[in-house]
């Protein structure tokens, strides 16, 4: 690959109109797996997720963005007090062009890594331009909300800790202080 994908230690992501071959999409799974335990350790030391029920999760005001899971698993490990307790959910996020995801918190914590485009990420109405090869930390509980203001597809990795129980999206819809 000439697209400098190596150097940022990502060989093996495709774009959309690349062919991939056996050994690139192995490349591809170690590196998920990778950041996956990266993820999950980092986030570990900034606190596990919270609890939050099922029926918290609103509808989050959202276009142009879609979602595969890659893969998802129940915490076990020398972290007893996580063990069975949450799970960790690895997802390929693509906002296209123009795409949105509105005010927004997270049932957990997670990291997010870019490796296509350029996100434009506001967390307490400080803006910030994230593009490949950049990853963030998201708390969970902060509000926050992203757009894909460039001209091409923002492609991430979504690194996340929820409840084991925990089905579907993790965005929460903000609810307003009384």
């Amino acid at each position: 690959m000439s697209d400098g994908r190596e150097a940022r230690g990502l060989a093996g992501l495709a774009g959309p109109h690349t062919q991939t071959t056996h050994s690139e999409d192995l490349m591809t799974n170690k590196f998920v797996r990778h950041l996956a335990l990266c993820g999950l350790a980092a986030a570990i030391s900034w606190g596990a997720a919270p609890s939050f029920a099922q029926s918290e999760s609103g509808s989050v005001e959202r276009s142009g963005i879609s979602a595969e899971l890659k893969h998802e698993d129940l915490v076990t490990g020398h972290l007893s007090e996580l063990n069975g307790k949450y799970k960790l959910r690895v997802a390929l996020v693509t906002y296209e062009i123009g795409g949105f995801i509105g005010n927004h918190h997270h049932a957990g914590p997670g990291l997010r890594c870019l490796f296509e485009g350029q996100l434009t990420y506001v967390q307490e109405g400080v803006s910030h331009v994230f593009g490949p090869g950049d990853c963030f930390y998201e708390p969970g509980d902060i509000d926050h909300h992203a757009r894909n203001e460039g001209q091409v597809p923002v492609r991430l990795f979504n690194f996340q800790i929820l409840p084991k129980d925990w089905e579907g999206s993790s965005a929460i819809t903000v609810t307003p202080a009384p």
